[in-house]
């Protein structure tokens, strides 16, 4: 499993545990946080079936490239803290293109991935603050 794939699936392990100890959350941040982990989950899953249709190597020839997952991520949680931040939106996107320039400059992904990462995170998030969720959506919390 991919780092990225790790750190999504410890970051749902670690809510859960929080949520099941009894750890409160505002009332008026569930739903935020619920598009959050909506937006993140969707994105993870989109990228990787995107990676193992293009099978686009990585720049030093390891695993898939593209889309970049990290900048998928980053993007999409960039444009949902804008929507409910939107005074630190400058900060959120600044944040998101500090990931993506960062897998370029390790030689993990080439620009075209980030990129493609950056729209693939925007569009989801996009579509998941809109609707109210994606996968989620239908939930009551």
């Amino acid at each position: 499993m991919r780092r990225a794939g790790i750190v999504l699936l410890l970051s749902v392990l670690c809510a859960g545990v929080a949520w099941g100890e009894g750890a409160t959350v505002a009332p008026e941040r569930v739903p935020e946080l619920k598009i959050a982990l909506d937006v993140t989950l969707t994105t993870a899953i989109s990228v990787e079936a995107l990676k193992r249709t293009f099978k686009d190597p990585r720049p030093d020839g390891s695993d898939y490239g593209f889309p970049s997952g990290d900048a998928a991520v980053a993007f999409a949680l960039a444009r949902v803290a804008s929507e409910y931040h939107p005074e630190q939106r400058t900060l959120w996107y600044l944040i998101a293109a500090r990931v993506a320039w960062s897998r370029v400059k390790r030689e993990a992904h080439d620009w075209e991935d980030v990129i493609g990462g950056a729209v693939l995170g925007s569009w989801t998030a996009e579509s998941g603050v809109r609707n109210g969720g994606i996968v989620f959506k239908q939930w009551e919390w």
